[in-house]
Protein backbone atom coordinates (compact mmCIF):
# COMPACT_ATOMS: atom_id res chain seq x y z
CA UNK A 1 0.00 0.00 0.00
CA UNK A 2 2.86 2.51 1.04
CA UNK A 3 4.10 2.02 -2.75
CA UNK A 4 1.33 2.28 -4.18
CA UNK A 5 0.69 5.65 -2.42
CA UNK A 6 4.64 7.15 -2.95
CA UNK A 7 3.66 6.29 -6.54
CA UNK A 8 0.66 8.57 -6.62
CA UNK A 9 2.39 11.17 -4.89
CA UNK A 10 5.27 11.03 -7.55
CA UNK A 11 2.78 10.95 -10.51
CA UNK A 12 0.89 13.77 -9.10
CA UNK A 13 4.02 15.86 -8.45
CA UNK A 14 4.91 15.89 -12.28
CA UNK A 15 1.47 17.39 -13.17
CA UNK A 16 0.45 19.95 -10.36
CA UNK A 17 1.76 23.16 -10.15
CA UNK A 18 1.16 23.07 -6.34
CA UNK A 19 2.71 19.80 -4.18
CA UNK A 20 1.30 16.23 -2.67
CA UNK A 21 3.00 14.72 0.10
CA UNK A 22 3.24 11.07 1.54
CA UNK A 23 5.76 11.82 4.35
CA UNK A 24 4.52 10.99 7.85
CA UNK A 25 5.43 14.36 9.74
CA UNK A 26 2.87 15.96 7.10
CA UNK A 27 0.19 13.34 7.48
CA UNK A 28 0.00 13.84 11.23
CA UNK A 29 0.23 17.62 10.45
CA UNK A 30 -2.87 17.36 8.80
CA UNK A 31 -4.66 14.20 10.50
CA UNK A 32 -6.70 16.72 13.36
CA UNK A 33 -8.78 19.72 13.43
CA UNK A 34 -10.64 21.40 16.51
CA UNK A 35 -12.98 18.20 16.76
CA UNK A 36 -12.75 15.17 18.86
CA UNK A 37 -11.64 13.06 16.09
CA UNK A 38 -8.09 12.21 14.54
CA UNK A 39 -7.81 10.69 11.01
CA UNK A 40 -4.59 10.44 9.36
CA UNK A 41 -4.39 10.46 5.66
CA UNK A 42 -2.70 8.92 3.00
CA UNK A 43 -1.28 11.88 1.11
CA UNK A 44 -1.78 15.99 1.88
CA UNK A 45 -2.16 18.07 -1.39
CA UNK A 46 -1.66 21.63 -1.50
CA UNK A 47 -2.74 23.15 -4.72
CA UNK A 48 -1.95 25.84 -6.03
CA UNK A 49 -4.84 27.23 -8.03
CA UNK A 50 -7.94 25.82 -9.47
CA UNK A 51 -6.43 24.33 -12.33
CA UNK A 52 -4.87 21.92 -9.16
CA UNK A 53 -7.59 20.57 -7.84
CA UNK A 54 -9.44 20.07 -10.80
CA UNK A 55 -6.69 17.29 -11.79
CA UNK A 56 -6.53 16.24 -8.19
CA UNK A 57 -10.64 15.83 -8.51
CA UNK A 58 -10.18 14.08 -11.86
CA UNK A 59 -7.36 11.66 -11.09
CA UNK A 60 -8.86 10.27 -7.89
CA UNK A 61 -12.38 9.52 -9.64
CA UNK A 62 -10.09 7.80 -12.13
CA UNK A 63 -8.77 5.57 -9.50
CA UNK A 64 -12.27 5.47 -8.36
CA UNK A 65 -12.93 3.83 -11.54
CA UNK A 66 -10.25 1.49 -10.89
CA UNK A 67 -11.96 0.38 -7.93
CA UNK A 68 -8.88 2.13 -5.82
CA UNK A 69 -10.29 3.84 -2.77
CA UNK A 70 -9.15 7.10 -2.20
CA UNK A 71 -11.54 9.53 -0.50
CA UNK A 72 -10.91 13.23 -0.27
CA UNK A 73 -12.24 15.99 2.24
CA UNK A 74 -11.12 19.70 1.49
CA UNK A 75 -9.72 21.51 4.48
CA UNK A 76 -9.66 24.87 5.35
CA UNK A 77 -7.60 26.27 8.01
CA UNK A 78 -8.20 22.84 9.97
CA UNK A 79 -10.74 24.75 12.53
CA UNK A 80 -13.49 22.08 11.73
CA UNK A 81 -15.11 21.33 15.00
CA UNK A 82 -16.89 18.27 13.14
CA UNK A 83 -14.13 16.33 11.57
CA UNK A 84 -15.48 17.04 8.03
CA UNK A 85 -11.72 18.20 6.72
CA UNK A 86 -10.50 15.14 7.81
CA UNK A 87 -9.82 11.67 5.30
CA UNK A 88 -8.42 8.29 5.49
CA UNK A 89 -7.46 9.44 1.69
CA UNK A 90 -6.33 12.19 0.35
CA UNK A 91 -6.80 15.98 2.13
CA UNK A 92 -6.93 18.95 -0.45
CA UNK A 93 -5.63 22.19 1.41
CA UNK A 94 -6.96 25.24 0.71
CA UNK A 95 -4.53 27.58 2.26
CA UNK A 96 -2.62 28.58 -0.85
CA UNK A 97 -5.79 29.67 -2.82
CA UNK A 98 -5.73 32.93 -0.35
CA UNK A 99 -6.20 35.86 -2.42
CA UNK A 100 -8.39 38.96 -3.42
CA UNK A 101 -8.58 38.34 -7.38
CA UNK A 102 -10.64 41.85 -7.52
CA UNK A 103 -12.07 44.18 -5.97
CA UNK A 104 -15.37 46.17 -6.60
CA UNK A 105 -15.88 48.89 -3.77
CA UNK A 106 -18.55 51.23 -5.43
CA UNK A 107 -20.67 48.20 -6.03
CA UNK A 108 -19.75 46.54 -3.17
CA UNK A 109 -18.36 43.14 -4.32
CA UNK A 110 -15.19 41.41 -4.04
CA UNK A 111 -13.90 38.28 -5.87
CA UNK A 112 -11.88 35.85 -3.46
CA UNK A 113 -9.89 32.31 -3.76
CA UNK A 114 -12.04 30.02 -1.28
CA UNK A 115 -9.07 30.10 0.68
CA UNK A 116 -8.83 33.40 1.28
CA UNK A 117 -9.67 33.71 5.43
CA UNK A 118 -11.80 36.57 6.92
CA UNK A 119 -9.79 38.30 9.05
CA UNK A 120 -6.96 38.93 5.77
CA UNK A 121 -10.55 39.72 3.37
CA UNK A 122 -11.87 42.00 6.04
CA UNK A 123 -8.35 43.80 6.75
CA UNK A 124 -8.52 44.30 2.57
CA UNK A 125 -11.91 45.56 3.23
CA UNK A 126 -11.56 47.92 5.52
CA UNK A 127 -9.37 50.75 4.03
CA UNK A 128 -12.11 50.67 1.75
CA UNK A 129 -14.99 50.83 4.34
CA UNK A 130 -16.38 47.83 3.48
CA UNK A 131 -16.98 44.35 5.78
CA UNK A 132 -17.78 40.81 5.67
CA UNK A 133 -19.83 40.76 8.65
CA UNK A 134 -19.68 37.37 9.99
CA UNK A 135 -18.78 36.80 13.63
CA UNK A 136 -16.66 33.95 13.47
CA UNK A 137 -12.83 33.15 14.33
CA UNK A 138 -10.66 35.27 11.62
CA UNK A 139 -8.88 32.24 10.44
CA UNK A 140 -12.10 30.91 8.83
CA UNK A 141 -11.59 30.37 5.36
CA UNK A 142 -14.65 31.80 2.87
CA UNK A 143 -14.93 28.11 1.43
CA UNK A 144 -15.73 26.73 5.14
CA UNK A 145 -17.80 29.43 6.14
CA UNK A 146 -19.77 28.10 3.35
CA UNK A 147 -19.42 24.21 3.59
CA UNK A 148 -20.20 24.71 6.98
CA UNK A 149 -23.03 27.28 6.64
CA UNK A 150 -22.29 28.62 9.79
CA UNK A 151 -24.91 30.30 12.34
CA UNK A 152 -23.52 33.27 13.77
CA UNK A 153 -23.84 35.51 16.54
CA UNK A 154 -24.41 38.52 13.79
CA UNK A 155 -27.03 36.25 11.40
CA UNK A 156 -29.81 37.87 13.22
CA UNK A 157 -28.84 40.83 11.86
CA UNK A 158 -27.08 40.43 8.91
CA UNK A 159 -28.29 36.75 8.06
CA UNK A 160 -24.92 34.89 7.60
CA UNK A 161 -22.72 34.20 5.31
CA UNK A 162 -25.85 32.93 3.04
CA UNK A 163 -26.86 36.67 2.51
CA UNK A 164 -23.43 37.16 1.31
CA UNK A 165 -22.49 34.70 -1.53
CA UNK A 166 -23.73 36.42 -4.83
CA UNK A 167 -21.89 33.19 -7.04
CA UNK A 168 -19.51 30.75 -6.71
CA UNK A 169 -17.22 28.44 -8.48
CA UNK A 170 -17.01 24.67 -7.77
CA UNK A 171 -15.55 21.54 -8.93
CA UNK A 172 -17.44 18.79 -9.30
CA UNK A 173 -16.42 15.05 -8.26
CA UNK A 174 -15.54 14.55 -11.92
CA UNK A 175 -13.53 17.68 -12.17
CA UNK A 176 -15.53 19.96 -14.54
CA UNK A 177 -15.61 23.13 -13.50
CA UNK A 178 -19.17 25.20 -12.70
CA UNK A 179 -19.50 28.57 -12.16
CA UNK A 180 -22.87 29.11 -9.85
CA UNK A 181 -26.03 31.58 -11.57
CA UNK A 182 -29.58 31.97 -11.30
CA UNK A 183 -31.51 30.32 -13.97
CA UNK A 184 -34.38 30.99 -15.51
CA UNK A 185 -36.58 27.66 -17.24
CA UNK A 186 -35.06 28.46 -20.67
CA UNK A 187 -31.90 29.03 -19.86
CA UNK A 188 -31.89 26.21 -17.52
CA UNK A 189 -33.61 23.81 -20.43
CA UNK A 190 -30.33 25.04 -22.50
CA UNK A 191 -28.10 23.84 -20.07
CA UNK A 192 -29.49 20.23 -19.40
CA UNK A 193 -29.08 19.85 -22.73
CA UNK A 194 -25.28 19.75 -22.91
CA UNK A 195 -23.30 16.76 -21.93
CA UNK A 196 -21.67 17.32 -19.19
CA UNK A 197 -21.78 16.23 -15.38
CA UNK A 198 -23.31 19.75 -14.93
CA UNK A 199 -26.15 19.13 -17.23
CA UNK A 200 -26.71 16.27 -15.93
CA UNK A 201 -26.79 17.35 -11.93
CA UNK A 202 -29.12 19.84 -13.41
CA UNK A 203 -31.86 17.49 -15.01
CA UNK A 204 -31.79 15.34 -11.73
CA UNK A 205 -31.82 17.43 -9.24
CA UNK A 206 -34.48 19.88 -10.90
CA UNK A 207 -36.49 16.58 -11.34
CA UNK A 208 -36.03 15.82 -7.65
CA UNK A 209 -36.90 18.78 -6.52
CA UNK A 210 -40.18 18.70 -8.33
CA UNK A 211 -41.15 15.11 -7.32
CA UNK A 212 -39.97 15.74 -3.41
CA UNK A 213 -41.12 19.26 -2.99
CA UNK A 214 -43.81 18.28 0.19
CA UNK A 215 -40.71 16.47 1.68
CA UNK A 216 -38.27 19.22 1.04
CA UNK A 217 -40.01 21.76 2.19
CA UNK A 218 -41.18 20.16 5.16
CA UNK A 219 -37.60 20.15 6.53
CA UNK A 220 -36.71 21.88 9.60
CA UNK A 221 -35.23 25.81 8.94
CA UNK A 222 -33.41 25.59 12.24
CA UNK A 223 -31.29 22.58 11.42
CA UNK A 224 -27.90 22.71 9.69
CA UNK A 225 -28.41 18.59 9.15
CA UNK A 226 -28.09 16.83 6.06
CA UNK A 227 -28.35 19.49 2.70
CA UNK A 228 -30.31 22.33 5.10
CA UNK A 229 -30.68 24.85 1.93
CA UNK A 230 -31.67 22.78 -0.37
CA UNK A 231 -35.19 24.62 -0.71
CA UNK A 232 -33.82 27.20 -1.88
CA UNK A 233 -32.29 25.99 -5.40
CA UNK A 234 -35.87 26.63 -6.66
CA UNK A 235 -36.93 30.03 -5.94
CA UNK A 236 -39.33 32.81 -6.97
CA UNK A 237 -42.25 30.37 -7.10
CA UNK A 238 -39.75 27.52 -9.19
CA UNK A 239 -38.91 30.13 -11.51
CA UNK A 240 -35.29 30.86 -11.06
CA UNK A 241 -33.27 27.57 -10.63
CA UNK A 242 -29.83 28.49 -8.53
CA UNK A 243 -27.25 25.56 -7.87
CA UNK A 244 -25.37 27.45 -4.90
CA UNK A 245 -27.61 27.04 -2.25
CA UNK A 246 -27.01 23.19 -2.24
CA UNK A 247 -23.74 23.84 -1.07
CA UNK A 248 -24.62 25.64 2.09
CA UNK A 249 -23.90 23.07 4.31
CA UNK A 250 -22.79 20.55 2.04
CA UNK A 251 -19.05 19.99 3.94
CA UNK A 252 -17.52 19.35 1.19
CA UNK A 253 -19.81 16.50 0.54
CA UNK A 254 -20.62 17.59 -3.26
CA UNK A 255 -18.25 19.86 -4.92
CA UNK A 256 -14.75 21.47 -3.90
CA UNK A 257 -15.53 25.85 -3.80
CA UNK A 258 -12.54 27.39 -5.66
CA UNK A 259 -13.70 31.21 -5.38
CA UNK A 260 -16.47 33.02 -4.34
CA UNK A 261 -17.66 36.82 -5.46
CA UNK A 262 -19.29 38.07 -2.79
CA UNK A 263 -21.55 41.50 -1.61
CA UNK A 264 -20.29 43.09 1.00
CA UNK A 265 -21.78 45.75 3.46
CA UNK A 266 -20.66 49.22 4.45
CA UNK A 267 -18.50 49.29 7.70
CA UNK A 268 -20.92 49.74 10.49
CA UNK A 269 -20.50 52.19 13.32
CA UNK A 270 -18.54 51.20 16.10
CA UNK A 271 -20.51 48.70 18.64
CA UNK A 272 -21.65 50.03 21.97
CA UNK A 273 -22.31 47.35 24.60
CA UNK A 274 -23.95 46.71 28.37
CA UNK A 275 -23.13 44.38 30.24
CA UNK A 276 -25.43 43.12 33.35
CA UNK A 277 -25.11 39.70 36.01
CA UNK A 278 -28.20 38.23 37.15
CA UNK A 279 -28.68 36.04 40.38
CA UNK A 280 -31.18 33.62 37.93
CA UNK A 281 -31.24 32.87 34.78
CA UNK A 282 -35.25 33.50 35.00
CA UNK A 283 -34.43 37.14 35.28
CA UNK A 284 -31.46 37.17 32.88
CA UNK A 285 -34.36 35.65 30.38
CA UNK A 286 -36.38 38.70 31.01
CA UNK A 287 -34.30 41.27 30.64
CA UNK A 288 -33.43 39.36 27.20
CA UNK A 289 -36.71 39.14 25.88
CA UNK A 290 -37.15 42.81 26.35
CA UNK A 291 -33.73 43.72 24.93
CA UNK A 292 -34.52 41.89 22.02
CA UNK A 293 -37.12 44.09 21.31
CA UNK A 294 -34.69 46.84 20.37
CA UNK A 295 -33.51 44.90 17.26
CA UNK A 296 -29.31 45.05 19.08
CA UNK A 297 -26.54 43.30 16.78
CA UNK A 298 -26.05 40.37 19.32
CA UNK A 299 -27.39 39.09 23.07
CA UNK A 300 -24.83 36.66 24.56
CA UNK A 301 -25.51 34.79 27.40
CA UNK A 302 -22.55 33.24 29.69
CA UNK A 303 -23.24 30.68 32.66
CA UNK A 304 -21.07 32.67 35.62
CA UNK A 305 -18.92 29.48 36.05
CA UNK A 306 -16.62 30.32 33.08
CA UNK A 307 -15.99 33.20 34.74
CA UNK A 308 -15.42 31.86 37.61
CA UNK A 309 -12.54 29.57 36.56
CA UNK A 310 -11.40 31.98 34.42
CA UNK A 311 -11.01 34.51 37.32
CA UNK A 312 -8.91 31.35 39.20
CA UNK A 313 -6.48 31.24 36.18
CA UNK A 314 -6.16 35.15 36.64
CA UNK A 315 -8.12 36.73 33.92
CA UNK A 316 -11.31 37.73 35.14
CA UNK A 317 -11.89 41.76 33.91
CA UNK A 318 -12.70 44.41 36.39
CA UNK A 319 -15.73 44.83 35.02
CA UNK A 320 -17.20 41.82 36.33
CA UNK A 321 -19.09 41.51 39.64
CA UNK A 322 -16.67 39.95 42.25
CA UNK A 323 -19.60 38.98 44.11
CA UNK A 324 -20.72 36.74 41.19
CA UNK A 325 -20.29 32.94 42.19
CA UNK A 326 -23.79 31.69 40.55
CA UNK A 327 -25.69 33.24 37.96
CA UNK A 328 -25.77 34.46 34.17
CA UNK A 329 -24.15 37.10 32.63
CA UNK A 330 -25.06 39.15 29.64
CA UNK A 331 -23.87 40.63 26.94
CA UNK A 332 -26.21 43.10 24.76
CA UNK A 333 -24.51 44.71 21.31
CA UNK A 334 -25.78 47.50 19.66
CA UNK A 335 -24.27 49.09 15.77
CA UNK A 336 -26.39 51.41 15.08
CA UNK A 337 -25.19 55.46 14.82
CA UNK A 338 -23.68 56.98 17.85
CA UNK A 339 -26.43 58.66 19.32
CA UNK A 340 -29.01 55.43 18.45
CA UNK A 341 -27.34 52.75 20.20
CA UNK A 342 -26.73 55.27 23.26
CA UNK A 343 -30.67 55.72 23.72
CA UNK A 344 -31.05 51.47 23.21
CA UNK A 345 -28.52 51.21 26.14
CA UNK A 346 -30.70 53.44 27.84
CA UNK A 347 -33.36 51.79 27.25
CA UNK A 348 -32.29 48.42 28.43
CA UNK A 349 -30.98 49.68 31.69
CA UNK A 350 -34.87 50.18 32.40
CA UNK A 351 -35.34 46.44 31.63
CA UNK A 352 -32.99 45.43 34.51
CA UNK A 353 -34.44 44.58 37.83
CA UNK A 354 -33.23 45.78 41.45
CA UNK A 355 -31.18 42.44 41.52
CA UNK A 356 -29.01 43.06 38.74
CA UNK A 357 -25.40 44.50 38.25
CA UNK A 358 -24.80 46.57 35.30
CA UNK A 359 -21.87 48.03 33.67
CA UNK A 360 -22.37 50.33 30.56
CA UNK A 361 -19.35 50.21 27.94
CA UNK A 362 -17.01 53.74 28.22
CA UNK A 363 -13.74 54.60 26.22
CA UNK A 364 -12.20 53.68 30.09
CA UNK A 365 -13.47 50.19 30.00
CA UNK A 366 -13.79 49.28 26.34
CA UNK A 367 -10.67 46.41 26.57
CA UNK A 368 -12.21 45.08 29.31
CA UNK A 369 -15.35 44.16 27.21
CA UNK A 370 -13.31 42.79 24.74
CA UNK A 371 -11.49 40.36 27.24
CA UNK A 372 -14.70 38.74 27.98
CA UNK A 373 -13.90 36.27 25.25
CA UNK A 374 -10.85 36.23 26.55
CA UNK A 375 -12.26 34.55 30.12
CA UNK A 376 -14.55 31.84 27.24
CA UNK A 377 -11.03 31.56 25.63
CA UNK A 378 -9.22 30.37 28.72
CA UNK A 379 -11.98 28.74 30.75
CA UNK A 380 -12.22 26.36 26.80
CA UNK A 381 -8.81 26.05 26.69
CA UNK A 382 -7.01 25.72 30.04
CA UNK A 383 -8.04 22.48 32.17
CA UNK A 384 -7.06 20.76 35.04
CA UNK A 385 -8.28 17.12 33.63
CA UNK A 386 -7.49 17.09 29.83
CA UNK A 387 -9.79 19.24 27.80
CA UNK A 388 -13.21 20.77 27.15
CA UNK A 389 -13.90 18.89 23.31
CA UNK A 390 -16.82 20.44 21.02
CA UNK A 391 -18.97 17.59 21.72
CA UNK A 392 -21.78 19.70 22.53
CA UNK A 393 -20.95 22.46 20.31
CA UNK A 394 -23.69 24.88 18.72
CA UNK A 395 -27.02 23.24 19.40
CA UNK A 396 -29.97 25.44 18.21
CA UNK A 397 -32.49 25.76 21.44
CA UNK A 398 -35.80 27.60 21.29
CA UNK A 399 -36.59 30.85 23.82
CA UNK A 400 -39.44 29.15 25.39
CA UNK A 401 -37.79 26.01 26.22
CA UNK A 402 -34.84 27.99 27.86
CA UNK A 403 -35.30 27.28 31.62
CA UNK A 404 -36.37 24.25 31.42
CA UNK A 405 -33.82 23.06 29.55
CA UNK A 406 -31.04 24.21 32.02
CA UNK A 407 -33.06 22.80 34.82
CA UNK A 408 -33.11 19.57 32.74
CA UNK A 409 -29.49 19.55 32.01
CA UNK A 410 -28.66 19.83 35.86
CA UNK A 411 -29.45 16.83 36.11
CA UNK A 412 -27.43 15.53 33.61
CA UNK A 413 -24.12 17.08 34.75
CA UNK A 414 -24.87 15.19 38.21
CA UNK A 415 -25.48 11.97 36.75
CA UNK A 416 -22.26 12.77 34.31
CA UNK A 417 -20.56 14.51 37.72
CA UNK A 418 -19.39 16.68 34.67
CA UNK A 419 -20.09 20.72 34.82
CA UNK A 420 -21.90 21.93 31.73
CA UNK A 421 -21.80 25.60 31.97
CA UNK A 422 -23.87 26.85 28.76
CA UNK A 423 -22.73 30.34 26.79
CA UNK A 424 -24.13 31.10 23.36
CA UNK A 425 -26.38 33.46 21.20
CA UNK A 426 -30.01 34.47 22.35
CA UNK A 427 -30.30 36.10 19.38
CA UNK A 428 -30.01 33.33 16.97
CA UNK A 429 -31.04 30.56 19.69
CA UNK A 430 -27.25 28.79 19.09
CA UNK A 431 -25.90 27.74 22.28
CA UNK A 432 -22.55 25.61 23.48
CA UNK A 433 -21.48 23.29 26.21
CA UNK A 434 -17.83 22.39 26.79
CA UNK A 435 -17.69 19.90 29.89
CA UNK A 436 -14.01 18.66 30.52
CA UNK A 437 -12.96 14.73 29.45
CA UNK A 438 -9.80 13.54 29.86
CA UNK A 439 -9.85 11.19 26.27
CA UNK A 440 -6.40 9.09 27.45
CA UNK A 441 -8.82 7.05 29.61
CA UNK A 442 -11.15 4.94 27.46
CA UNK A 443 -14.00 5.01 30.03
CA UNK A 444 -13.83 8.81 29.31
CA UNK A 445 -13.99 8.65 25.73
CA UNK A 446 -17.44 5.99 26.66
CA UNK A 447 -18.70 8.71 28.66
CA UNK A 448 -18.49 11.34 26.10
CA UNK A 449 -20.18 9.41 23.77
CA UNK A 450 -23.18 8.31 26.69
CA UNK A 451 -23.56 12.06 27.37
CA UNK A 452 -23.87 12.78 23.83
CA UNK A 453 -26.45 10.68 23.00
CA UNK A 454 -28.49 11.51 26.53
CA UNK A 455 -28.07 15.26 25.83
CA UNK A 456 -29.53 14.58 22.24
CA UNK A 457 -32.55 12.93 23.61
CA UNK A 458 -32.66 16.32 26.15
CA UNK A 459 -32.89 18.36 23.48
CA UNK A 460 -35.02 16.51 21.06
CA UNK A 461 -37.59 17.19 23.73
CA UNK A 462 -37.31 20.28 24.52
CA UNK A 463 -37.71 21.05 20.48
CA UNK A 464 -33.62 21.72 19.93
CA UNK A 465 -31.52 20.15 17.43
CA UNK A 466 -27.91 19.16 18.06
CA UNK A 467 -26.96 20.19 14.55
CA UNK A 468 -28.08 23.50 14.50
CA UNK A 469 -25.63 26.33 14.36
CA UNK A 470 -23.07 23.69 12.66
CA UNK A 471 -23.55 20.95 10.40
CA UNK A 472 -23.53 17.01 11.57
CA UNK A 473 -19.79 16.35 10.11
CA UNK A 474 -18.41 12.69 11.50
CA UNK A 475 -19.15 13.69 15.32
CA UNK A 476 -22.78 14.52 15.66
CA UNK A 477 -23.67 11.81 13.30
CA UNK A 478 -23.33 9.38 16.17
CA UNK A 479 -26.71 10.10 17.09
CA UNK A 480 -28.18 11.67 14.51
CA UNK A 481 -27.98 9.25 11.82
CA UNK A 482 -29.97 6.62 13.80
CA UNK A 483 -32.66 8.35 14.25
CA UNK A 484 -33.30 9.49 10.31
CA UNK A 485 -36.77 7.57 8.79
CA UNK A 486 -35.71 5.89 5.68
CA UNK A 487 -37.36 8.81 3.46
CA UNK A 488 -34.93 11.29 4.64
CA UNK A 489 -32.11 8.68 4.12
CA UNK A 490 -33.25 7.73 0.89
CA UNK A 491 -32.94 11.99 0.10
CA UNK A 492 -29.64 12.45 1.48
CA UNK A 493 -28.17 9.57 -0.13
CA UNK A 494 -30.14 10.29 -3.82
CA UNK A 495 -28.67 13.94 -3.99
CA UNK A 496 -25.18 12.46 -3.45
CA UNK A 497 -25.63 10.26 -6.02
CA UNK A 498 -26.98 12.79 -7.99
CA UNK A 499 -23.45 15.28 -7.37
CA UNK A 500 -21.33 12.16 -6.73
CA UNK A 501 -21.89 8.65 -7.92
CA UNK A 502 -18.42 7.40 -7.15
CA UNK A 503 -18.51 8.62 -3.71
CA UNK A 504 -15.22 10.14 -3.74
CA UNK A 505 -16.01 13.49 -2.03
CA UNK A 506 -16.30 13.03 2.29
CA UNK A 507 -18.01 9.83 1.75
CA UNK A 508 -18.48 9.24 5.39
CA UNK A 509 -20.09 12.47 6.19
CA UNK A 510 -23.57 13.06 5.28
CA UNK A 511 -24.48 9.26 3.82
CA UNK A 512 -22.09 6.75 3.69
CA UNK A 513 -21.26 7.11 7.64
CA UNK A 514 -19.68 4.36 9.50
CA UNK A 515 -20.33 4.78 13.52
CA UNK A 516 -17.92 2.20 14.12
CA UNK A 517 -15.56 4.00 12.43
CA UNK A 518 -15.73 7.02 13.80
CA UNK A 519 -15.85 5.35 17.08
CA UNK A 520 -12.48 4.21 16.33
CA UNK A 521 -10.85 7.43 15.21
CA UNK A 522 -12.18 9.06 18.83
CA UNK A 523 -8.77 10.82 19.65
CA UNK A 524 -6.81 9.43 22.95
CA UNK A 525 -4.16 12.59 23.18
CA UNK A 526 -5.29 16.00 24.03
CA UNK A 527 -5.91 18.68 21.75
CA UNK A 528 -2.94 20.75 20.55
CA UNK A 529 -4.55 23.74 18.95
CA UNK A 530 -5.67 26.86 20.82
CA UNK A 531 -9.89 26.35 20.55
CA UNK A 532 -12.54 28.25 20.28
Amino acid sequence: MGNIVNKIAVYLNRHLTGCVFDKDSVLEAYSADRSLIKIKPRLVAIPENTADIRKLVRFVAQLAQKKYDLPIAVRGSGLSKTGSDLSSGLVISMEKLNHVKELDPHDRLVHVQAGMTLGKLNAVLAPHGLVLPISADPNETIGSLIANATRDNYSKRYGGIMNYVNRAEIVLANGELVQTSQLKPRKLAEQKNQHTLEAEIYSKLDNLLTKKAKQINELPKTTSFGYPAIKQVHSNSGHIFDLLPIFYGSEGTLGIITEVILKVEVLPPRQHRLLATFPSLKSAKDFMASAEMLLPLTIELYDAEIFKQADELGKKPEIISKKLDKGYLVLVSFNDKKSRSRRKIRKCEQFLPKSAHVVIETIKNSSDFDAIKDCLSIYINNTSKGERPSLLHDFYLPKEQLEGFIDEIKQLSKKYKKSLDIYGCYSTDIYSIRPEFDLSKIDERRTALNLLRDFNTLLKQCGGILAGGLPEGKLKSIVLYPELDKNHKKLLETIKNIFDESKILAPETKTMYDIRSTVRHLRTEPNKYIDS
